[in-house]
């Protein structure tokens, strides 16, 4: 039996806020906060590449390969579970602290998309680079974060607490000075510099101009390190 409660408001914070994801940290808010990534993937893949490896070893249908199986299973079940669990207290922080939060409508398929092959038009046949090593591990990366299941859990949680959760368009917010609107450069991950205004933490700047596509304001961004 499925039973249906009400929402239980919490108290008003005073509290809204742009949020910036990302793989380096797994998010920065609009005032300035930092979550780190956890990289939990990351952090089993020796153990998870082992468990492969011993079990293409493995003769087909032995109970050693069974239980190498069962191992790699619960190893990727751990990881799961681990993401799982820092998404839910991740959340609850937020819509503790928070009464609105504003988030980018990520498209996931998209973003993980593998880049297209270059044919050589010089050599029938050949193909040129298309960078897509560096792809797939940034695809790994954008995967470990899994940031589709944390805006669901994050949706949910403010339901249940009567905060409101925006989707933005996301075009643009990575690279657009907020202070201005000019488009900056990028020279480092963590660093944005715009041409009238200077260099700027490239996170809070994002989660600034997240916040302003939701019509909460604007703020300053912290000066890069």
């Amino acid at each position: 039996m499925i039973a249906e409660t009400e929402p239980v408001p919490l108290p008003a914070t005073g509290r809204e806020i742009g949020v910036d994801v990302g793989v380096a940290r797994f998010l920065t808010t609009s005032d300035g906060q930092i979550v780190n990534n956890p990289l939990f993937l990351a952090a089993s893949a020796d153990v998870i590449a082992n468990l492969e490896r011993r079990k293409s070893l493995a003769k087909p249908g032995s109970g050693n390969r069974k239980r190498i199986r069962r191992a790699l299973a619960k190893e990727w079940r751990k990881v799961r579970n681990r993401r799982r669990d820092f998404h839910h207290k991740t959340a609850r922080m937020l819509i503790d602290q928070c009464d609105v939060i504003a988030l980018e409508d990520l498209n996931m398929a998209g973003m993980t998309r593998r880049p297209a092959p270059k044919p050589d038009t010089q050599n029938p046949g050949a193909y040129l680079p298309n960078q897509a090593a560096a792809k797939a591990g940034l695809n790994k990366s954008i995967l470990d974060a899994a940031w589709h299941q944390f805006t669901c859990i994050l949706i949910g949680k403010a339901e249940e607490a009567a905060r409101r959760v925006m989707l933005v368009n996301p075009a643009g917010t990575s690279i657009t000075c907020h202070h201005c609107g000019a488009r900056c450069a990028r020279p480092r991950q963590d660093t944005v510099i715009c041409p009238a205004c200077g260099p700027m933490d490239a996170d809070v700047n994002g989660a600034i101009n997240i916040a302003c596509r939701a019509g909460l304001g604007s703020g300053q961004a912290a000066p890069a390190a």
